[in-house]
């Protein structure tokens, strides 16, 4: 690291029990090695072995594709600032996280089911995020200067490859009005406790991604629970209360691929160990005190925007199986949300000017 200090990010390294209680999962798999050093090298994001396509793949995650948009016909949010921090070292200094700047960021709280249901049902919780101003080569050619990020509250997935996701979209369309049937059937998979679960090609190297509270305030509700008695739009009341009464912050972290036997890019249902490959710190997101739950923004997110990872630089192209189904699924998605909406296609915003509310000024 060339005696560049570096801050490491506050990943969490307990085991957790169960995902169906939107907090904990039953298990993780290790790849082993916890023993020994990490190499302390990086490798490249195309170096042999990083993905590989297996058999059958591309007639899976097109099968998957059609579950996703069966799902959709069966069926908060906030301005802030991104900012990329300076004199990181060179294998931090990657992509857009080259040089430091400030960019105007657009985020949004979900509970990541294909099922839309009530707050007090638990499930996993995720954020996806939209920044704009990012200058380079994107991966699908468009000129507009976004870069969508996303992230799940468990650092590994269950929907490790196309096979596994199949069989688990197969379990829920079967018991779409029965989850519990549904819950009892996934018992047994893996996931845990707010990560991008997947690899992206990071520059020249490749990392998985990490977002976590910075204030006082944000940590001290790390141990609150949503009970089945409380209300069915719970989160959305709780988050709002916060976000008018609190300035929130987040370090954004990048775990960098150092051992492709330790940590795998095409099986996300293995953990890069945090202790041995710990998340550091490469930007920090601020956004001050603000009503979260503005009807024209809600509506306009729930019908018209896409966070896809798959839209953003050619530097941080997503990596792995997963990452690749999500490339169809994600796109398929889009098309059927926009037609059932009444809208004949889909246009991304070009700035934060774009979004229909009133953006908060800064302090002078």
């Amino acid at each position: 690291m060339n005696g560049t200090k570096v801050v490491t990010c506050p990943a969490s390294h307990h085991r957790i029990e169960n995902i169906h209680n939107g907090k904990v999962a039953n298990g993780t798999a290790r790849a082993g090695g916890q023993d020994k050093p990490a190499p302390g090298t990086y490798i490249r994001w195309d170096a042999e072995g990083v993905e590989k396509i297996q058999p059958g793949e591309e007639e899976k995650i097109q099968a998957v594709s059609d579950q996703f948009n069966r799902f959709q016909m069966m069926n908060f949010n906030e301005h802030m600032h991104f900012i990329v921090h300076d004199n990181l070292p060179p294998h931090l200094a990657q992509g857009m996280f080259a040089k430091p700047g400030t960019y105007d960021v657009i985020m949004r709280y979900s509970s990541l089911t294909p099922k839309i249901v009530p707050d007090n049902i638990p499930a996993p919780r995720g954020i996806g995020m939209k920044i704009f101003g990012v200058e380079g080569e994107k991966l699908w050619g468009e000129d507009k200067k976004t870069q969508d990020w996303t992230f799940n509250n468990y650092p590994i997935l269950e929907l490790r490859d196309p096979q596994t996701t199949y069989d688990i979209a197969d379990s829920l369309e079967r018991n779409w009005n029965d989850l519990a049937t549904f819950a009892a059937e996934q018992s047994k998979l893996i996931a845990m406790p707010e990560y991008s679960q997947s690899a992206y090609r990071f520059g020249t190297y490749v990392a998985k991604l990490g977002v976590f509270p910075l204030t006082p305030a944000q940590t001290a509700l790390s141990s609150d629970e949503i009970k089945d008695t409380d209300p069915i739009n719970v989160i959305s009341q709780e988050l709002r209360s916060f976000h008018m009464q609190h300035k929130v912050s987040y370090s954004f972290c990048a775990q960098l691929l150092q051992d492709l036997s330790e940590q795998p890019v095409d099986d996300i249902g293995i953990e890069w160990d945090a202790k041995k490959y710990p998340f550091e710190q490469i930007a920090t997101l601020e956004f001050p005190e603000q009503d979260s739950w503005v009807p024209e923004f809600r509506v306009w997110w729930d019908d018209r925007i896409t966070v896809n990872s798959w839209h953003g630089l050619k530097v941080h192209q997503p990596l792995g199986s997963t990452n690749r189904m999500r490339r169809v699924v994600y796109a398929e998605s889009r098309k059927l949300r926009l037609r059932v909406n009444g809208h004949k296609g889909y246009v991304e915003p070009e700035s934060i000017g774009e979004v229909p509310v009133p953006v908060p000024m800064p302090v002078s």
